[in-house]
């Protein structure tokens, strides 16, 4: 009887075996085929975040130049009156000592000169944006070359700047030039005058004027100083263009790209 069974006995153990092997491999299958999904939809999310990412990226890279290229458009328009002003106020201080040196008799044509030969102008950098990108990141900038340019301009020249003004307003204004001013003129405001106009002042003594040396070599002075920040004004302005030519083109590209 357990031989005539053997062959049915093998003949199912073979059938249940097949049958095994066969869920096996299709649980394997299955296994496989749903990590193969979880890879794929890790990869889609991944690849959708990094756009996402980048595009945020872009977004704010075009904020931050934006609102530094407004930045120094501003400064800009500060350098043009500044050069404006300097220029003017360098004719004053010509006009006084040429007047003073050739011994010639007062003329109230040179009040106003007088009021205003000592005035420095001062330019209004604006820095906020700058000093926003550097708390956000200056490698936001993705262009290497215009990062270094603005990073130039506004710690290196914007710096320089600001130095000569300090020692302009405290060194040479306040403690020389102006308690001489007050000394040896005495302001006034002729009908019509208004605010930020230049002002006007009268000598004390113009006799004693004429005879100041201390007087004109200061007029000197700040005649050489003007020339100075003319100089470096122009230059500042040049690069000024420059790099807000350079800006504007960044921000072309990253908007159409």
């Amino acid at each position: 009887m357990a031989k005539f069974l053997r062959p049915y006995r093998l003949k199912l153990i073979t059938q249940i075996r097949s049958y095994i092997s066969r869920r096996w491999y299709s649980y394997l299958f299955y296994a496989l085929g749903e990590i193969v999904l979880v890879v794929i939809g890790i990869l889609i999310a991944v690849q959708i975040n990094g756009m996402n990412e980048a595009r945020k990226q872009k977004e704010d890279e075009i904020e931050s130049l934006s609102e530094i290229l407004t930045g120094l458009q501003n400064t800009w328009e500060e350098v043009i009156l500044a050069l404006e002003q300097e220029k003017r106020w360098r004719a004053c201080n010509y006009a006084i000592l040429e007047h003073l040196d050739n011994q010639r008799p007062y003329d109230p044509e040179l009040d106003q000169c007088f009021g205003c030969y000592y005035w420095s102008p001062t330019v209004q950098l604006s820095t906020s944006a700058y000093d926003q990108l550097k708390i956000r990141g200056l490698e936001l900038i993705s262009n290497t070359e215009l990062r270094n340019a603005i990073t130039h301009m506004f710690d290196s020249q914007f710096d320089v700047l600001k130095s000569e003004i300090e020692t302009w307003d405290s060194q040479l204004l306040s403690s020389t030039i102006y308690p001489m001013h007050t000394r040896l003129f005495r302001k006034y405001y002729p009908e019509g005058w208004q605010v930020f106009e230049d002002e006007f002042a009268k000598p004390v003594d113009y006799e004693e004027l004429l005879q100041n040396d201390t007087y004109k070599n200061i007029l000197s002075e700040i005649i050489s100083l003007r020339n100075y920040g003319i100089t470096t004004n122009t230059a500042l302005k040049a690069d000024l263009e420059v790099l807000i030519a350079a800006i504007e083109e960044e921000l072309e590209t990253l908007r159409t790209g």
